[in-house]
C-alpha cells in the first residue's frame, strides 16, 4: 500500500496550478482568489464528464473580463476580435455542455469572467482559427498568439489542460497530474539516432541547388522540422483518445522485418512512401532562397518561424497534412512503422516474437543516467508488446500512446531497455 497514489481532483489541480503559474520566475496575470480558481476548474472538470447529443464535451475557455478585452486590443494581437453576447450565460457545467458544440475546439474560445460570490458567466467568444496548434505542437508559428490569460481546455473526461495563452502550464488526465516526464526530442540520444539521415538530406538539398549558397541552415534545422511533424502527429493521436503506436526502424536495417512484424499493409519503397523526405528538400531549398534574399548568413528555427512567404506556407501545409496522415495510420489497430528517413514502411503491424521482458527501466533524466527498474507486467498489453520488440530489435524506437493520452518513448539506452514518460 505504500506505493498507492490517490487520484487528484479539482481542488488539488487548482492548488498545483497556483504553484506553477509563473513565467521565467515572474507571475503571469493574477489568477484571482483560490476559491474562484477551484470553482472554475471544478465546473470545467464536471463538464468534461458530460455528453451532448452522444458526443463528449470538448472546448476551450479563456478567463477574463474587460482587462482581457484591453489586452486583445493591443496591436500585437491584431486579428483577434471578441464576439460579445447580448446576454451573458451562467457558467455551469450544463450551460458549458450546451455551448461547447458551437465553439469548435480547434477554432473558438469561450470567454468567461468571474463574478462576486464565487460565480462566473460566459460573455462571448473569440475565433482563433487553427494556427494555435502550430504553436503548441512545435510547428511554424503563424497568425496571432493569445495574451497570457488563463485558458482551460477540455480534451476528454477528466482530461484538462491549463495554459497561459497558448503556452501549456499543467495537464491532468486519468486522475493524475501529468507533471513527471521528459521531452526526449530535447535529449542527445534521440537526435543522434537520426544524424546520418540529416546529413544525407543536406547533401541531397545542396546537390539540387545551383552554385554554392551564400546562406546556410543551422545545424538543428532539419531536426527541428522533422520533430515538429512527429510532435503534431502525437498530439493528434492523443486528442482522439484511441491510442496508438509508432515504431522507428533504421533505414539500413539488415534483418528482415518479417521476423518481428506482421503488416496489415506494407508499402513499396518508392517516391510516394518517401513523401516527407522530398517535401523536406523543397522546404530547405525555399528557406535558403528566402534567407538569401533577406541577407541572412544562417537560417535558424527562429528565423524560419518569422518567414512570410506563400510558397513556404504551401510547403508547411503539406507537412501539416502529412502529420494528419500519420495520425490516421496510427489509429488502425497495430503499429505504424517508419524508418529513420520517415519513409512509411507500413501500418497496422502486429508485433511478433516470443521474447519475454520481465523488467524495464524508467528514466529519471533525459539521458537515462538515472533510472528506476519496474516490472514490465505492470504495464498494459500495448506497452508490453513495444517492450518485446525493442528488447529483441535493439535499434528500434517505439512511441506508445495510451487511450488516456499518456505517451512513452521506449528505446535501448546505455545497454538497458528504458522508457521515458513524454511530457511535451
Amino acid at each position: 500500500m505504500s506505493d498507492y497514489n490517490p487520484s487528484i481532483y479539482p481542488a488539488q489541480i487548482a492548488e498545483a496550478l497556483e504553484r506553477t503559474w509563473v513565467n521565467d520566475g515572474q507571475p503571469r496575470i493574477r489568477l484571482g482568489r483560490s476559491t474562484d480558481l477551484v470553482m472554475l476548474i471544478d465546473t470545467i472538470y464536471q463538464a468534461s464528464l458530460l455528453h451532448e447529443e452522444g458526443e463528449p464535451v470538448r472546448c476551450r475557455v479563456i478567463i477574463g473580463g474587460e482587462e482581457l478585452s484591453e489586452a486583445i486590443a493591443e496591436p500585437y494581437f491584431e486579428g483577434l476580435s471578441i464576439l460579445r453576447f447580448e446576454n451573458a450565460i451562467e457558467f455551469t457545467q450544463h450551460d458549458l455542455r450546451k455551448l461547447a458544440s458551437s465553439a469548435g475546439f480547434f477554432r473558438t474560445l469561450l470567454l468567461v469572467r468571474i463574478l462576486p460570490d464565487c460565480k462566473a458567466e460566459i460573455w462571448g467568444m473569440i475565433v482563433t482559427g487553427t494556427s494555435w496548434l502550430n504553436r503548441t505542437d512545435g510547428g511554424r508559428s503563424e497568425g496571432v498568439s493569445l495574451p497570457d490569460f488563463l485558458v482551460l481546455q477540455i480534451l476528454g473526461p477528466g482530461h484538462l489542460i491549463a495554459s497561459a495563452g497558448n503556452r501549456r502550464v499543467l495537464e491532468s488526465a486519468g486522475g493524475k497530474l501529468l507533471s513527471e516526464g521528459f521531452d526526449p526530442f530535447r535529449s542527445k540520444w534521440l537526435p543522434r539516432q537520426f544524424a546520418s539521415v540529416r546529413n544525407d538530406l543536406l547533401i541531397e538539398m545542396h546537390a539540387s541547388v545551383e552554385g554554392t549558397p551564400s546562406v546556410q541552415l543551422c545545424d538543428d534545422f532539419v531536426k527541428d522540422v522533422a520533430q515538429s511533424v512527429i510532435r503534431r502527429t502525437l498530439s493528434l493521436v492523443r486528442s482522439r483518445g484511441h491510442g496508438g503506436m509508432l515504431i522507428y526502424v533504421p533505414h539500413d536495417l539488415q534483418l528482415p522485418l518479417e521476423q518481428w512484424l506482421r503488416f496489415r499493409v506494407q508499402f513499396v519503397s518508392d517516391d510516394a512512401s518517401m513523401h516527407f523526405k522530398s517535401t523536406m528538400v523543397k522546404l530547405m531549398r525555399r528557406v535558403l532562397e528566402i534567407g538569401h534574399s533577406s541577407g541572412l548568413q544562417k537560417v535558424t528555427w527562429h528565423e524560419y518561424q518569422k518567414m512570410q512567404d506563400h510558397r513556404l506556407s504551401q510547403i508547411d501545409s503539406t507537412l501539416l497534412e502529412h502529420a494528419h496522415f500519420l495520425a490516421d495510420l496510427m489509429s488502425v489497430d497495430g503499429c505504424l512503422v517508419l524508418n529513420h528517413n520517415l519513409r512509411i514502411v507500413g501500418f497496422g503491424a502486429e508485433i511478433l516474437g516470443d521474447s519475454h521482458v520481465t523488467c524495464i527501466d524508467r528514466a529519471l533524466d533525459l539521458e537515462a543516467s538515472r533510472f528506476i527498474t519496474e516490472a514490465a507486467d505492470s504495464s498494459g498489453t500495448r506497452h508490453r508488446s513495444a517492450y518485446r520488440l525493442v528488447s529483441g530489435l535493439e535499434q528500434a524506437i517505439a512511441v506508445v500512446v495510451s487511450q488516456d493520452g499518456g505517451v512513452r518513448f521506449v528505446a535501448n539506452q546505455n545497454d538497458r531497455l528504458t522508457y521515458w514518460p513524454y511530457l511535451p
